[in-house]
């Protein structure tokens, strides 16, 4: 049970970094966006949009790639007859 524990653990702050990350990217985005425009065009509220949808897969492939790993890690531990 505490290795279940300690994986679901390590995931939750792996989620939460990745998410902290993501949110500093499209607030990053947006405000270089907003800054830039005036000088530049409208295509740097397209380009922001871009990066803002284009990270959200990522973020999700991140997240599940984490979680798969260290669920693996843990239950090869924890019983040497489950194969990776």
């Amino acid at each position: 049970m505490r290795r279940v524990v300690s994986t679901v653990r390590t995931t939750a702050h792996v989620v939460v970094a990745s998410v902290v990350i993501e949110l500093a990217v499209d607030f990053g985005a947006g405000a270089a966006a907003v800054i830039v425009a005036p000088h530049v065009g409208d295509w740097a509220y397209v380009a922001a949009s871009v990066i803002v949808v284009a990270s959200l897969p990522l973020l999700s492939l991140n997240i599940a790639r984490v979680a798969r790993r260290e669920w693996k890690r843990h239950h090869s531990v924890a019983d040497p007859t489950i194969s990776e």
